[in-house]
């Protein structure tokens, strides 16, 4: 899959997850992501490498997400267990996601500062239009809630970008000696 292809697959994925979870259909961003992915790994020669990165992303993104439900700093539509963990439709959010990793933000590859930076403008920013298509809210008073988001973000992106990184190479070779 091309570069802009990558980035228009992850934009209908964003679309699917939050227009689905505002109108109740929290099923179709899931959905709309297993597709991008199934596109995405088609072709590549270690599926099982990719699908184990895609877990992992997963994991860190429920992580970080269900943190800032924990603090009060989000709450998002269709969160089970009264509101402790994050919904499916944001968990398969983090899968597309990095699914844009060496793709459409492959210029992004190794730089852990850009990524962090990235993380902390970018999430606030992401999840004010999902505020604003009813997705989730944001917790009050607002500038604490943004700025830990973006804290969180920043922080974590790098992580979840270092490690799909490292799982898709796959272990180190044996060195012959």
């Amino acid at each position: 899959m091309g570069k802009f292809a990558n980035f228009v697959g992850f934009q209908v994925c964003w679309f699917a997850c939050v227009l689905g979870a505002a109108q109740g259909r929290e099923w179709l961003g899931p959905l709309a992501v297993l597709a991008f992915t199934a596109l995405s790994l088609r072709g590549r020669a270690h599926v099982g490498r990719e699908l184990f990165a895609l877990v992992a992303a997963a994991a860190l993104g429920t992580l970080v997400d269900s943190l800032e439900v924990a603090c009060g700093w989000l709450a998002f539509a269709g969160t089970p267990l009264a509101g402790r963990l994050a919904p499916a439709w944001i968990i398969a959010l983090w899968v597309a996601f990095a699914l844009t990793f060496d793709s459409s933000l492959a210029w992004l590859a190794g730089r852990r500062g850009w990524f962090a930076l990235f993380g902390f403008f970018g999430a606030p920013l992401s999840y004010w239009g999902g505020v604003r298509m009813g997705a989730l809210q944001f917790g009050e008073p607002l500038a604490p809630a943004l700025l830990g988001i973006g804290v969180a973000w920043g922080l974590a992106l790098p992580l979840v970008s270092l490690t799909v990184e490292r799982l898709r190479r796959g272990p180190p070779e044996p060195s012959a000696g």
